[in-house]
């Protein structure tokens, strides 16, 4: 993606999630985990150019994208990919119910989220489940972008159409969904309906439609901000 912006004229500014960069260390509340990495890379962007600045999230990172936005100063727009409508909670379940083999009994289920409980508690409690991102992202007045791989299992189609209701009578929100992409946002090449975690074993890039919507929103919007 940052290849794809690139030739666009679009730089951008990446960095490592604390839970990968820390993986044996528990106990990151959201904002340690998402918010406040989010806020110092927004700061550190405009340090190092004086022209509009974007944030593009991805899956929990695109669900915080519209809570980042009200503690961010001078954020142009926001690109939401994979972005959760719904509680986290809710969508962690939905998740765990497709990938439990058929027949497992309930019993299993509910030790597997559990066990996700115990390991990310800030996922189920604390100021993330009371947060709403779809009201959240009513208040805002900057520009939004919300993508959406159509054969996504970890957030589907379901939450892409509670952003379009939540948000249908504001202008400032441009909608794309995508057939044959997955979570990341390749093309998914496991049978039925949904993908499947094996597509993440795939080598692929991210489709140029995707990369040329994201850039063709920032470079409009960034346009528009300064005529």
């Amino acid at each position: 993606m940052a290849q794809g912006l690139a030739k666009h004229g679009i730089a951008t500014l990446r960095y490592d999630k604390r839970t990968f960069t820390y993986r044996d260390k528990g106990g990151f509340s959201i904002r340690e985990e998402v918010i406040d990495d989010a806020l110092s890379a927004i700061g550190l962007a405009h340090q190092l150019c004086d022209g509009p600045v974007y944030l593009i999230g991805h899956s929990l990172g695109a669900m915080v994208a519209p809570w980042v936005a009200t503690l961010a100063t001078d954020l142009s727009g926001i690109v939401m990919m994979a972005a959760p409508a719904r509680n986290l909670a809710d969508v962690i379940v939905e998740q765990i119910d497709y990938l439990t083999p058929s027949g497992a009994s309930q019993e299993y289920k509910d030790e597997q989220i559990a066990a996700l409980k115990e390991s990310r508690p800030q996922y189920f409690e604390g100021e993330l489940a009371n947060y709403d991102q779809v009201k959240t992202a009513q208040s805002l007045q900057l520009p939004m972008l919300i993508l959406q791989g159509e054969r996504d299992y970890q957030v589907r189609m379901t939450d892409y159409y509670l952003w379009q209701l939540g948000l249908a009578e504001k202008s400032n929100v441009e909608f794309h969904s995508y057939p044959g992409l997955n979570h990341i946002f390749h093309e998914s090449h496991s049978p039925g309906e949904l993908s499947s975690p094996m597509d993440y074993f795939d080598k692929g890039e991210i489709p140029n439609q995707v990369i040329d919507d994201i850039a063709r929103f920032i470079i409009t919007t960034a346009g528009n901000r300064h005529e």
